[in-house]
């Protein structure tokens, strides 16, 4: 795509996921990865993806850190930090179809899973394991949030807690991701730039997320969305693998 139209591209992308993100609660990796790696190289995509997610969960997390279950959070962290490099090299090495495949299918499997309501009992291993698992994806896809949502699901958490967790979790693993990303020399100055584009969308998104939460009912709108992240991914990997075959 010429580059005006990448740029007028992560503007609507951005500015839809931040919406839905503010309203549903989840969905800004799963809508936007999908969408972006169908316009520009999916590699990209995550990278653009990942540097606006973590933008957009800084805003939540410096207000919910007195919340924070810091045990909780520093063993899905250990594990996430565990899993990074095999995702990196996921990142490095998959063909771009294959890497969109891959982005597809994450996207609709999680979207599915998170509406069924699956959850797996919360313990040191299986903590250890979730984070490993999210840390894998968030360097090769950037849809690292809904093993997280999976796991804390199965917790005694409060919504505040739970909420506090999570955006706390995924600030921290985007340091560590972000890093990543830098020492395989995937990250550069095209990728910040193509980022920055997004920034302005991620405040109108919140604006505009928070004018419609008071007007939808959040639980219509939730499954609403879950139906629409399945099909995007659905899409995409559909997509991928004709490409492939």
């Amino acid at each position: 795509m010429p580059a005006v139209e990448v740029e007028i591209a992560i503007v609507g992308v951005t500015l839809l996921a931040s919406a839905v993100q503010t309203v549903a609660g989840f969905g800004f990796s799963l809508l936007a990865v999908p969408i972006l790696s169908l316009l520009i190289d999916p590699a990209e995509a995550v990278v653009v993806s990942a540097l606006l997610s973590f933008l957009n969960v800084m805003r939540v997390s410096h207000a919910s850190r007195a919340d924070t279950p810091w045990r909780t959070v520093g063993f899905l962290l250990v594990g996430s930090v565990l899993g990074l490099p095999l995702g990196v090299q996921v990142l490095l090495f998959a063909s771009p179809e294959a890497l969109r495949l891959l982005v597809g299918l994450v996207a609709a499997v999680m979207a599915v899973a998170i509406g069924l309501g699956l959850r797996w009992a919360g313990s040191g291993p299986s903590s250890l394991l979730t984070g490993f698992v999210s840390g894998i994806l968030a360097t090769s896809t950037a849809i690292n949030g809904p093993p997280i949502v999976l796991y804390l699901q199965a917790t005694s958490l409060g919504p505040a807690a739970f909420r506090a967790a999570m955006s706390n979790l995924l600030v921290l693993n985007g340091i560590f991701s972000t890093t990543g990303f830098v020492v395989a020399g995937v990250l550069a100055w095209p990728q910040v730039e193509a980022a920055a584009f997004g920034v302005p969308s991620l405040f109108a998104g919140y604006w505009l997320g928070s004018w419609l939460l008071e007007r939808l009912d959040p639980g219509r709108f939730r499954r609403f969305v879950l139906w629409l992240l399945a099909a995007v991914g659905s899409l995409t990997a559909g997509i991928a693998l004709y490409r492939l075959l």
